[in-house]
């Protein structure tokens, strides 16, 4: 385990520096947007997403500077989603990743802003030939992306999520709006690689069934360390679900059975990577990471 904490700590230190480049902050008055979008994509967080990209990325082959800068693309486009996902109209947030929200620390028309710019960016990196020669291949990039961030993916899911602040909702529409909400772009994340090298369909197909399990994972995980973390562990405020009433995977399930599943999902994402022998090992410690993970 402790190779995967360095891994992610040198794919927080890439993304960082690879941020850094595609954000120098501009002599005008305009420069207080770009910097409220540093300040909360350049940061300490996990870069999980990014991280999962480079991993798969190196083990089928891609050339690394693609491979970084569909992590960068995939790191700006959900740091949006945070920004905006804590704002007043969403939940709420004045915290999150141990600091003031974006749009406490700046405003909320700017956090907005920053949020939209953010989001544009990604499909920049995406589409600059710098990321991929092939504009075929570039152009999958960014339909990909952006079917994964919009109405039928992340998008998607904060709207069930909304709405099940106020109906609740089945277990199978939890599972559709997490796989929605957190898991689109994470499918994205493990996928991306294989878009950019041919990779038999065995394989691809693989990464897709992991993909899916991790997907649901991280959020079960994340419901149940809305229960029983620590402010101080997880950077953001907790307990905010049941005080909102929101349909959850703890809710519905209760936490024992919640802690069930997420172990039988766990076993589905290694069943998952077999097809890949040994070269998957960070990818089968990034599942137990995510199952015993405190924030």
């Amino acid at each position: 385990m402790e190779r995967l904490e360095n891994k992610l700590g040198e794919t927080r230190r890439i993304m960082n520096e690879a941020i850094d480049r595609l954000l120098p902050i501009p002599a005008g008055r305009e420069k207080r947007v770009v910097e409220a979008m540093r300040y909360s994509a350049i940061s300490t967080g996990k870069a999980l997403r990014p991280f999962l990209t480079m991993t798969i990325g190196e083990m089928l082959g891609v050339n690394k500077q693609t491979a970084i800068r569909i992590g960068a693309a995939i790191e700006l486009l959900h740091t949006y989603s945070l920004i905006h996902d804590d704002l007043p109209a969403m939940d709420n947030d004045t915290l999150r990743r141990g600091k003031p929200t974006n749009h406490i620390q700046f405003d909320e028309a700017t956090a907005i802003l920053a949020g939209d710019a953010l989001q544009a960016l990604a499909f920049e990196v995406l589409s600059d030939p710098e990321t991929h020669p092939d504009a075929a291949i570039r152009s999958r990039l960014v339909l990909e992306l952006a079917r994964s961030a919009g109405m039928n993916g992340m998008v998607g899911g904060q709207m069930l999520d909304l709405i099940g602040e106020t109906t609740v909702l089945t277990l199978p529409e939890i599972e559709r709006m997490q796989a929605l909400k957190t898991g689109a772009l994470l499918w994205f994340a493990c996928m991306a690689p294989a878009l950019t090298v041919p990779v038999p369909q065995e394989q691809s197909e693989a990464l897709a069934q992991y993909a899916q399990a991790i997907g649901l994972l991280f959020q079960i995980t994340d419901d149940i360390l809305d229960v029983e973390g620590s402010v101080s562990s997880m950077g953001k405020t907790l307990g905010k679900d049941s005080e909102a009433h929101k349909s959850t995977f703890v809710s519905i399930l209760g936490l024992e059975k919640a802690k069930s599943l997420a172990h039988n999902l766990a076993g589905r994402g290694m069943v998952a990577l077999s097809v890949f022998g040994n070269k998957a090992d960070l990818l089968k410690d990034t599942i137990t990471f995510i199952l015993e993970r405190k924030r």
